[in-house]
């Protein structure tokens, strides 16, 4: 296969990859639809809808509503359409999407935080609601984890001789935080808002297998760093980053590993 082609598979959400913590990553999806408190919506759009975990949540919830089912990733939605449930499917980057008619609920399980200027974003989504219509997100907070500083340092020196790994803009890419504070939020959101709820919580996750944090992240936040680098050093990257995860995330006495991981969530109504 030639080395053009792997990229060009790599670029790709890996679906299969994605579902092994599927239970894991419904949770933060309940505790969200749990917090929106819309009795009738007619048109929801499950934005960064992957391979439907929370579009089969909300077609449990309001199965009347009009379905539809948003991602970048073709791999993702093949999955999804499979699933047993009435909705539609759409493939569209969101940071070029607007809906064809206004939305009663945008629900964006696990999307926004991979993209920049919420500043902009949100009170765009915000525009696309019916009066009375709801955006509900939760987006993973790994900023400040310790795995994600891993990231950054085996960036920073995992090359040969302790030297950097890929390009400037590949290190600073990913030292930048997309996420405002809760604070910030509350500011950006209130003034345009009828009722807002924002909370984060922290789940000690526990997972199994040999190297589950690597596990975890591979189809998220480590998509741009292997994208960004060169096959030879996605190999250095990958050794050097495992070596400081199974020092830093040791497995305990029952061979799973705790894993620590906080989530920002925002309901907010028009």
């Amino acid at each position: 296969m030639s080395t053009k082609l792997q990229r060009a598979r790599t670029a790709d959400w890996d679906a299969t990859a994605y579902q092994q913590f599927s239970r894991l990553r419904q949770r933060p999806v309940n505790e969200l639809i749990d917090r929106v408190d819309i009795k009738n919506p007619r048109r929801i759009y499950d934005l960064g809808c992957g391979t439907g975990i929370a579009t089969q949540v909300l077609a449990k919830r309001w199965p009347r509503a009009h379905l539809m089912g948003i991602d970048s990733s073709e791999q993702m939605l093949q999955e999804a359409r499979g699933l047993p449930i009435k909705a539609l499917w759409k493939q569209c980057d969101l940071q070029n999407w607007q809906p064809e008619q206004p939305a009663d609920l945008l629900f964006a399980a696990a999307v926004l935080h991979f993209i920049d200027g919420h500043e902009q974003l949100l009170p765009r989504l915000l525009g696309y609601l019916n009066p009375g219509g709801c955006l509900a997100a939760h987006m993973p907070d790994w900023r400040d984890a310790v795995w994600y500083q891993l990231v950054l340092d085996t960036l920073n020196d995992g090359g040969s001789d302790g030297k950097p790994l890929g390009s400037p803009q590949v290190r600073e890419r990913m030292a930048t935080r997309t996420l405002l504070s809760l604070e910030n939020y509350h500011r950006l959101l209130a003034p345009i808002t009828r009722t807002l709820d924002i909370w984060e919580t922290e789940q000690l996750q526990v997972v199994d297998g040999k190297s589950p944090i690597y596990d975890w992240i591979k189809v998220s936040a480590l998509r741009a760093v292997m994208q960004g680098l060169k096959d030879d050093e996605q190999a250095r990257f990958i050794y050097h980053f495992m070596m400081r995860v199974h020092a830093h995330y040791p497995r305990e006495y029952d061979g799973r590993t705790l894993f620590p991981f906080k989530r920002i969530f925002i309901v907010a109504t028009v």
